[in-house]
């Protein structure tokens, strides 16, 4: 007979913004035993893998741009070396210096038992991790997500580079090809070409960031442009690594017709995020996820399993951190404290940190003519 399940009061996967839940549930009731699991590194994606590293990057390369173009302000300025290894070695003694304490502070926790291990459901509301069996009567799922790699002839042979691998980097590629046109494109995009490479950006949508205004895209477009070149509306078909290293892209105008082919020494993958917990089998739960994968919630963050609630990346409704917060902040709410609150998405705000930084709130003009009409739209 396989032994019983150990029980907790309160199972949390994932330790982004999921940790402030933990931290309310031991307020509330200083004795609950609660088990906290990751896979990856604590302090969630944004910490390690996302918003705070990418943030740091781009800081050091707005500070290039501002001293390239300090002449405009009629300031003479130059700039006497780039220290990649040094600007890389930064962001990652910055993050350690967040991420460590976390670790620590999961491990010295009296009623918290840190699992740094997979965990997959094995039956309703039952986790089998590190080697153990555990079961509780709430569990909240902050699984995040991963980059989306395409399915293109050749790139898993010649090799590539993520919005997660290249935190690791400590050389400068001498030219990056980005193949995905939205807001990690551009930012790394901006990051890359101010550290000195040459950086071609190509993604199929004709809107360079698609998700902006037009009339922001074609301004985002200009600017980043100037440091940068943009193809957009273009296919990557194929990529091949040559004989002396240098990787090959073939790519096709999806309009037109017509080629281009980009010689370049590394390719960065940033065609968006998909879920990332096919190895926690949710199914074996009973939780509904959508074509896509992601995990269907309602506005309540509840799952279609009782007892079970998830919030941040891994319901794809915002694949932002400062909604992820809002998100568990509602699944608390409704989990813990027995209320019944329910998110707010009606005015999300974003920004995209290139040169210069784009920020939006609300909806956008076609979407307000539909839901308003033209009428009322100044």
């Amino acid at each position: 007979m396989a032994p019983a399940a150990e029980s907790f009061d309160a199972i949390l996967i994932g330790t982004g913004s999921g940790l402030e839940l933990v931290n309310g549930i031991l307020q509330i009731n200083p004795e609950a035993r609660v088990a906290v699991i990751d896979k990856d590194e604590p302090g969630g994606i944004c910490l390690n893998r996302g918003c705070t590293p990418s943030k740091i990057l781009v800081t050091s390369a707005d500070l290039i741009r501002n001293i390239q173009w300090a002449g405009t302000f009629g300031i003479t300025a130059e700039i006497h070396g780039i220290d990649f290894p040094r600007i890389m070695g930064r962001m990652r003694a910055m993050i350690r210096a967040d991420a460590d304490p976390i670790k620590k502070g999961l491990e010295s926790v009296p009623n918290v038992r840190y699992f740094p291990a997979v965990a997959a459901f094995v039956g309703p509301a039952t986790l089998a991790v590190a080697g153990t069996t555990i079961t509780a009567p709430k569990i909240f799922l902050c699984t995040g997500s991963r980059p989306v790699i395409p399915p293109i002839d050749g790139l898993e042979k010649t090799g590539y580079l993520t919005s997660d691998t290249l935190l690791k980097l400590t050389r400068l590629p001498r030219s990056l090809a980005i193949i995905g046109g939205g807001y990690i494109a551009a930012e790394y995009g901006h990051f890359f070409s101010a550290m000195g490479s040459e950086v071609t950006i190509i993604g199929r949508n004709p809107q360079f960031l698609h998700e902006e205004e037009p009339e922001i895209s074609f301004l985002a477009e200009r600017a980043l442009g100037r440091g940068a070149r943009i193809l957009s509306g273009f296919e990557v078909i194929r990529v091949e690594r040559g004989a002396s290293g240098e990787k090959t892209i073939l790519a096709k105008n999806r309009a037109a017709g017509t080629s281009a082919e980009i010689q370049v020494e590394e390719i960065l993958i940033a065609a968006g995020r998909g879920p990332d917990h096919d190895l926690l089998h949710p199914a074996m739960s009973g939780i509904a996820v959508d074509e896509n994968g992601w995990i269907r919630t309602n506005e309540r963050m509840e799952t279609s399993q009782p007892g079970i609630w998830a919030f941040g990346d891994g319901d794809s409704r915002y694949l932002f951190k400062h909604v992820a917060n809002h998100e568990a902040e509602v699944a608390f709410s409704n989990a813990v404290l027995n209320k019944d609150k329910t998110a707010d998405y009606h005015a999300v705000p974003h920004a995209v940190f290139m040169y210069p930084e784009i920020a939006a709130v609300g909806l956008g003009e076609a979407e307000a003519i539909r839901k308003f009409g033209e009428r009322n739209i100044l």
